[in-house]
């Protein structure tokens, strides 16, 4: 008996591959299974939220260049500052050295719930502002008042001319000249000499001009003495006494005294004045 080999026996069926689990080598590792690192959520995510356009949250993680290039731009205008909170909320942010921020699982919730009700906040009140400057309370338009239509009878009538009385103009006042401040000082100077030291006319005069005294011109100095208002005879009788009491002269010296003119240079009218009132 003879068997018919001929039919073919069917391969095996191959084997599936085995799938890779969690555990399996060089499986894609998840984001629940990568490795955390020493830095704080919950730091970085209040660095970020609060000073985020400072890049000081990048500071925080040490990634020391983008955190300069950050501070520089302002947090990128705004724009990089909120990217980088949408991505420290999300969990997607790294430290320096590619680990993850811990203890976002405990604190994801209320970061969420807190930015959340800060944007909200600051939604509001920038739509009060801006309807608040959008209501310009618009000033009320100038009420003109209506032109008088109707013009009075009296109207037609040619109005008189008032008739213009002549008035009399008051005649106009010499004009002082003025006087130069010299003149001016120099009088001052004379009063003082007569008031205090009881001098005479030519003895104030010399005072004035003399090169040793008050060196005015001899102009001003005439001027003074010519407007100074001194009686000359009381001035004489003065140092007549002056003369009698400090050093006990006779009557006759004190005349001599008064008129020399290396003395007092009164003149002889305004020393004998002196003499006759002089007294005992």
């Amino acid at each position: 008996m003879t068997f018919d080999n001929s039919s073919q026996t069917p391969p095996p069926a191959p084997l599936a591959p085995a799938p890779l689990g969690p555990s399996a080598p060089g499986a894609p590792m998840t984001g629940a299974a990568a490795p955390v690192g020493e830095k704080s959520f919950l730091v970085t995510w209040l660095l970020a939220l609060l000073l985020g356009v400072l890049g000081v949250d990048r500071f925080y993680l040490g990634k020391v260049g983008t955190g300069i290039l950050k501070l520089v731009t302002f947090g990128g205008v705004g724009v990089w500052a909120l990217i980088d909170l949408i991505l420290v909320l999300t969990n997607s942010t790294r430290d320096a050295k590619g680990l993850a921020l811990a203890g976002h699982a405990q604190h994801q919730k209320i970061a969420w719930i807190v930015t959340g009700v800060l944007v909200l906040v600051g939604a509001i009140s920038g739509g009060v502002n801006a309807s608040q400057s959008a209501e310009v309370p618009a000033s009320a338009p100038a009420v003109t008042a209506p032109a008088e239509t109707e013009a009075d009878d009296s109207a037609d009538e040619p109005a008189e001319e008032p008739v213009e009385e002549p008035v009399e103009e008051a005649p106009a006042e010499p004009e002082t000249p003025s006087v130069p401040a010299e003149y001016t000082s120099a009088l001052t100077k004379a009063k003082t000499y007569s008031d205090f030291m009881h001098m005479s006319k030519a003895g104030i005069y010399d005072q004035l001009t003399s090169q040793y005294g008050e060196q005015f011109s001899a102009e001003a100095a005439q001027y003074a003495v010519d407007n100074v208002e001194a009686d000359w005879n009381a001035n004489a009788l003065a140092k007549a006494k002056t003369y009698q009491e400090s050093m006990a002269m006779s009557p006759s010296a004190i005349r001599d005294q008064l008129v020399s003119e290396y003395g007092e240079k009164f003149t002889p009218e305004e020393a004998d004045y002196a003499i006759a009132n002089l007294g005992g």
